[in-house]
C-alpha cells in the first residue's frame, strides 16, 4: 500500500476527534464503475448565512 493518495477525516465534528487516514480511490478499480470521492468539509458557515446562501458548506458556493 505504497503512495496511495490518503485523505484524512476525523471522528468529531468541524475537523475534531481523531484522525483516520483512508484512501481516496480504490486501490485496484474496477472497469465500468462509478467511484465517487470523498468530500472535505473544513468549517461550515454560521447559520443565518447558510440559510441565505442554502447549504453550510462554502466549498459548495460558487
Amino acid at each position: 500500500m505504497d503512495n496511495l493518495n490518503l485523505a484524512t477525516l476525523y471522528t468529531g465534528n468541524n475537523c475534531t476527534g481523531d484522525p483516520i487516514m483512508i484512501p481516496v480511490m480504490p486501490v485496484r478499480p474496477e472497469l465500468a464503475t462509478a467511484y465517487v470521492p470523498y468530500q472535505m468539509y473544513g468549517r461550515i458557515l454560521p447559520a443565518q448565512e447558510a440559510l441565505k446562501k442554502g447549504t453550510v458548506f462554502p466549498e459548495l458556493i460558487k
